[in-house]
């Protein structure tokens, strides 16, 4: 019986390369993320954006959910930035995206990023690996930041057309 030495360890992965496991606090954050997330989809999904005549809203499907009509909507009879989100989405739902891009297209692109974002989020959840610099946390405020600025450079849009074209 002849004896062989051990193989020498790997050399170890420099930062910011390879795949990360993540933390427990991670895991749980992503998890709670991500069912918050699906239940918003399910809610979406259940809500009716039509009105009584089956024409798409473009806007007050939150009612649906108990919640009182936009502040800034009925006192200054001028939009917020996020009217007609809950419509968009669940018009994206429903599977009426001309419809949804009428209504607000922010909430169009908030829905395609949202479902990749939650899925994204459960697998983190699961303990799938991930590169070191797409953390839960990160995900999280990027996804945030986007749906602001969609929903800002959107408002905009608005003012500059009430502005020029006089309308809404």
């Amino acid at each position: 019986m002849t004896f062989t030495p051990p193989s020498p360890p790997p050399p170890p992965i420099p930062a910011g390369v390879g795949s990360l496991r993540p933390s427990r606090f991670e895991r749980l954050l992503a998890g709670f993320v991500a069912t918050v997330a699906c239940a918003a989809f399910t809610i979406a999904a259940v809500v009716n954006p039509y009105d009584d005549a089956g024409r798409p809203r473009t806007h007050g499907t939150h009612r649906q959910l108990g919640l009182p009509p936009c502040t800034m909507l009925s006192t200054v009879g001028f939009p917020c930035p996020s009217c007609g989100m809950t419509t968009s989405i669940a018009l994206v739902f429903h599977g009426d995206i001309p419809a949804a891009c009428r209504a607000n297209w922010a909430g169009v692109l908030l829905a395609a990023v949202g479902v990749a974002v939650a899925i994204w989020l459960g697998l983190v959840a699961a303990g799938f690996p991930r590169p070191p610099r797409l953390s839960a946390e990160f995900t999280i405020l990027a996804f945030t930041i986007t749906g602001a600025c969609a929903a800002l450079v959107r408002y905009v849009g608005v003012l500059a057309c009430s502005v020029i074209f006089g309308r809404s």
